[in-house]
């Protein structure tokens, strides 16, 4: 449950910072670790880059969206939590198109490598941003 008197902007995002680091640490490590062990090859050029930023904005978005519904609904911490599921399950969708969005075809074992990079970002965001720690 969140304290009223913590729940600020600034704690806030300072929170989902933290955690935007951890879940893109965490991305990238799951990034490198699969390209060695199952060998996917084909990435598009600047894919760590994009994990990175795909790992952090979502989060730091998240911390607007969490601090306005907390504020301004009785059950706002619920509704974030809801929001926070129904987004998830939606972004793991593009993981299983055959074609990517810069146009290359999607490399073997794409959706292995995304859908858990999905809900790392997701988890540890929730959680950071709704412990503010």
């Amino acid at each position: 449950m969140t304290n009223a008197n913590s729940l600020t902007y600034k704690n806030t995002l300072k929170a989902a910072l933290r955690g935007s680091l951890v879940a893109a640490g965490l991305n990238i490590a799951w990034l490198f670790s699969l390209e060695y062990v199952l060998g996917i090859s084909g990435l598009p050029k600047g894919f760590p880059l994009a994990v990175v930023l795909s790992s952090m904005i979502p989060i730091l978005l998240a911390a607007f969206l969490y601090v306005i519904l907390v504020s301004q609904f009785l059950k706002g911490e619920l509704i974030f939590f809801v929001l926070a599921a129904g987004f998830t399950l939606l972004s793991i969708f593009p993981s299983f198109e055959p074609i990517l969005p810069d146009g290359n075809v999607a490399p073997a074992n794409f959706a292995v490598l995304t859908v858990p990079m999905h809900f790392f970002a997701a988890v540890i965001g929730v959680y950071y941003i709704a412990k503010k720690r």
